[in-house]
């Protein structure tokens, strides 16, 4: 941390460049807003970075993305998926150096290894906040999936090619189609969703004991639907959807379910990960809300939920006020050694660590995701937020049980995102 390397840009170069060739823009040259980034990158040259901060703009959410061809071994599968990442951003005039957070998933610890690699050489140039994660996927005999959060740009106005409209200006991109003819929210051909500038609003997750799979995805959508409504929003503002299940083998099923939950609208990004906790599921989402306005002199604010009780460890929801910038940290472990009460020890000083160096605090953090793989780390868990949390004010948050960490003798791992003090 000490050296670590500060990467102040406008985001986007290559992608600008390709996205003004004269085939893309034959009638109305436009200029392009990119929102600036700040890196601090890992100083071991491993393509990622203790945290990103990204200012207020447009950000792309990817569905989970993987190699077309899956008989390649892990560093061409790797290598493979990335270009489809690539090709995913560049379709909404994104690039790799758009990326702010890359979720990276791995059905074998033993694969981890090779996709460092590839990630570090992949991502050298511009490193986002990575978190690594060991789950079953989708996909068979895939090794690897991506999914990221990128910013994007947004022309000021209309984009034309060969005299025909593609893009109206202000929200839209090429090859996208608006959930509802009210939100601002896109959902692209290719599964991503793009949220516009503005306020965030991030619901902790909910879980429900089924009966199965199916009966528990089923019954959770509509409360988190519930949820959105208490702050003026529907389900055409969400732009992503994160499900922890068991068993994974019915993934099929929860897919389904959630398809169905969002009717005619189309579904954002569903991100799906295996967890071994008591229920068949739980669910979070994160949503747009464009016009939510900034509270006196603090971005972030956790309003209750109706009929759902309070916790001094999380919160149920958390927004962002339209204009403040997004932290988002890597995936924090607590090294190999020690139990799960050292290791959440060395996790939390090194957050703490992080959110002072990003302009951020204990006070200021809006989603955290936990991931637990030991008998006392979810005790442990509850332990030490007591000692470093604002009761009044927690993070939303996903605590999820998994069979494997993806790296040797890690019990626990966080990440978290947050915003400024200021």
């Amino acid at each position: 941390m000490k050296n670590a390397l500060t990467i102040l840009a406008v985001l986007c170069l290559a992608a600008l460049s390709a996205a003004q060739t004269p085939q893309a823009m034959t009638e109305t040259p436009q200029k392009f807003v990119y929102p600036e980034i700040e890196r601090h990158a890992k100083d071991d040259r491993s393509g990622t970075a203790w945290y990103v901060r990204v200012a207020d703009g447009p950000l792309l959410f990817t569905p989970q993305i993987f190699a077309p061809n899956v008989a390649l071994g892990t560093h061409g599968q790797a290598e493979a998926a990335i270009d489809n990442l690539q090709e995913h951003l560049a379709r909404q005039g994104a690039a790799l150096a758009s990326v702010v957070r890359l979720n990276v998933y791995v059905p074998d610890p033993a694969l981890a290894d090779a996709v460092d690699e590839v990630i570090a050489r992949r991502f050298a140039a511009a490193p986002p906040a990575v978190t690594l994660v060991c789950t079953p996927l989708t996909k068979l005999h895939a090794r690897v999936a991506f999914d990221a959060i990128a910013a994007v740009p947004i022309p000021p106005g209309p984009v034309m090619r060969d005299g025909v409209l593609i893009s109206p200006g202000g929200n839209a991109a090429p090859g996208t189609t608006p959930t509802s003819p009210t939100s601002r929210v896109i959902v692209t051909r290719d599964s991503g969703a793009i949220m516009p500038a503005g306020g965030k609003v991030f619901v902790a997750g909910q879980s429900n004991p089924g009966p199965g799979l199916a009966g528990s995805v089923m019954a959770i959508m509509p409360n988190l639907f519930r949820a959105l409504e208490a702050v003026g929003l529907t389900k055409a503002d969400v732009v992503q959807v994160k499900a922890f299940i068991k068993p994974f083998t019915d993934h099929a099923a929860a897919i389904a379910e959630v398809k169905t939950s969002f009717g005619e609208t189309p579904m954002p990004p569903l991100i799906l990960i295996e967890w071994t906790t008591d229920t068949p599921s739980e669910i979070e989402l994160v949503a747009s809300a464009p016009a939510l306005s900034r509270p006196q002199n603090d971005a972030a604010a956790y309003p209750p939920l109706p009929g759902l009780s309070a916790s001094p460890v999380f919160s149920r929801m958390a927004t962002v006020a339209a204009g403040s910038p997004l932290i988002f940290t890597s995936g924090f472990d607590g090294g190999s050694e020690g139990t799960a009460r050292a290791q959440w020890k060395r996790v939390f000083d090194e957050l703490g660590q992080v959110l002072f160096d990003s302009g951020s605090s204990f006070r200021h953090m809006v989603k955290a995701t936990y991931f637990l793989h030991d008998d006392k780390a979810r005790e442990m868990l509850g332990a030490i937020r007591g000692v470093y949390y604002d009761p009044s004010r927690p993070p939303s948050a996903s605590a999820l049980d998994v069979t494997r960490m993806a790296r040797p003798g890690r019990l626990v791992m966080l990440d978290m995102i947050a915003v400024p003090v200021k």
